[in-house]
């Protein structure tokens, strides 16, 4: 055919030159398939970087039918070199291939149902002026993804400058902290090896202190058994004493009484006051020498207690004719307060009177002449409340420092030889000792001048009666 049956050859390459202008290509491709009586003009063109034919840029990557080109283009290349063209039964039951084309850097494909409408040799002699459009727009397009690709890298480079140099001030700023860190653990390193130098020390010095505390110990409890031994010792010897005292003495009195009977026959006035103070002395050294044997019984654990229901008030009544000679005597006021209930306790009654007539002994012999001395009983509140029995005087008090000093044993307040009081110093500790084995306890407050207050306490027999009974 000619171009004069389909119409101007220009028509055609007015179509073909639209193929040259990507905006118009798609349009212009579909308009030149059909004025050659197909439905569908497809370009490959080599790419120069892979150095493979591929889709030539603004047609599609597959045929209408969706075959792959890759496929296609393989047949095509493959059957059409001799030919310039496809036969129709080379792809089966597809749209067949009405034009083909192909050079070393180019391949069209023209496909449709019918048979060409014009003759497409001319378009072939097009072929190598697409094949370098097409090259100039990938390298274009090339140049313009390598353009961005190095926008972005410069982007991601100044990114990175920024990051690394970020990272260099944080690196720099970390090191500084790692040197004065350093310096610091140095410094702290060597403080600590002085406190580990001052620590060996201390210990060394430590386990000599420990051998000497070990050997101060042994001589301790060397002491002690020595101690110990010795007070055995001696409390033997007191009570061995006592009782080879007492005979002579008790004899003493016995013969005194005899001689102011008359059995001796008859005395006058001087040799009775004679025979009053004799009397007087070998009781007063009687009584100095049941002390010591009592303090010898107590430290020796031979001291028995009776424990029973003591009415106070009863043991109080009982103690008034021994005492109030003493205080007559005197000239001293000797009262007991009334309580508001009967109190009763648990001790052992003579250990009760022993007590409370030596703390009675001591407030007359401290207390000058018109003075006061009074007896007051309180019962305790508390989940164990006790009973508390007070010897007050005012007499001449008790230095603070000697408040403890005075329950042990042989001490006295005065212990001058001029002291008005006698005694051996013994009844305080007699007193506290037996106070303690009767489960109770004797304490003293005091102030010079003003006076002095002796508590015993003791537990309460009613409460621990109904204890017992509520166990029963």
């Amino acid at each position: 055919m000619t171009a004069s049956a389909i119409g101007p050859r220009s028509a055609l390459l007015q179509f073909a030159t639209a193929l040259a202008i990507p905006e118009t290509r798609s349009a212009a491709a579909g308009a030149l398939a059909r004025e050659f009586g197909g439905d569908t003009l497809i370009f490959f063109a080599r790419d120069a970087e892979v150095n493979l034919l591929l889709p030539a840029p603004g047609f599609p990557k597959t045929f209408p039918n969706g075959r792959l080109w890759t496929a296609f283009l393989e047949e095509a290349v493959g059957h059409g070199v001799l030919a310039g063209k496809l036969p129709v039964d080379v792809v089966d039951r597809l749209a067949p291939v009405l034009a083909f084309g192909h050079g070393p850097d180019i391949v069209f494909v023209i496909t449709g149902t019918d048979s060409p409408a014009n003759d497409v040799e001319w378009f072939r002699t097009l072929s190598p002026m697409f094949a370098a459009i097409f090259k100039s727009e990938r390298s274009a397009a090339a140049a313009v993804a390598k353009e961005t690709l190095a926008r972005e890298a410069a982007a991601r480079t100044s990114m990175l400058a920024a990051v690394v140099d970020r990272t260099r001030r944080q690196l720099e700023d970390a090191l500084a902290e790692s040197r004065n860190a350093r310096a610091e653990l140095e410094i702290a390193n060597g403080r600590l090896q002085q406190q580990a130098e001052e620590l060996e020390t201390q210990a060394e010095e430590l386990h000599a202190q420990t051998d000497e505390l070990q050997e101060t110990i042994e001589l301790l409890a060397s002491a002690r058994s020595i101690a110990d031994s010795a007070n055995k010792a001696k409390s033997e010897f007191l009570a061995t004493m006592s009782h080879e005292l007492r005979t002579p003495l008790n004899a003493i009195g016995g013969h005194v009484q005899l001689i102011e009977l008359g059995v001796y026959g008859p005395i006058n006035d001087d040799q009775r006051q004679a025979l009053l103070r004799i009397d007087r002395s070998q009781r007063h050294l009687l009584g100095l020498i049941n002390n010591i044997l009592n303090l010898s019984r107590i430290e020796a654990g031979r001291v028995d207690y009776r424990i029973t229901d003591v009415n106070v008030t009863e043991a109080l009544a009982d103690l008034r004719p021994m005492i109030e000679p003493q205080f007559n005597g005197k000239g001293i006021t000797y009262e007991v307060c009334d309580s508001s209930q009967v109190l009763h306790v648990l001790a052992d009654p003579d250990k009760l009177q022993q007590i409370l007539l030596n703390l009675l002994s001591n407030a007359a012999k401290f207390t000058d002449g018109g003075g006061k001395v009074w007896l007051e009983c309180v019962a305790g509140d508390g989940p164990d409340p006790k009973a508390f029995i007070r010897v007050i005087d005012n007499g001449k008090g008790i230095p603070g420092d000697k408040l403890e000093s005075i329950f042990e044993p042989f001490t006295q307040v005065d212990s001058s030889h001029s002291r008005a009081g006698q005694g051996s110093g013994l009844g305080l500790a007699i007193s506290r000792d037996l106070a303690r084995g009767m489960g109770g306890d004797l304490s003293a407050r005091s102030e010079q001048g003003v006076g002095s207050t002796f508590t015993l306490t003791l537990d309460l027999a009613n409460v621990e009666a109904r204890s017992r009974a509520e166990r029963e």
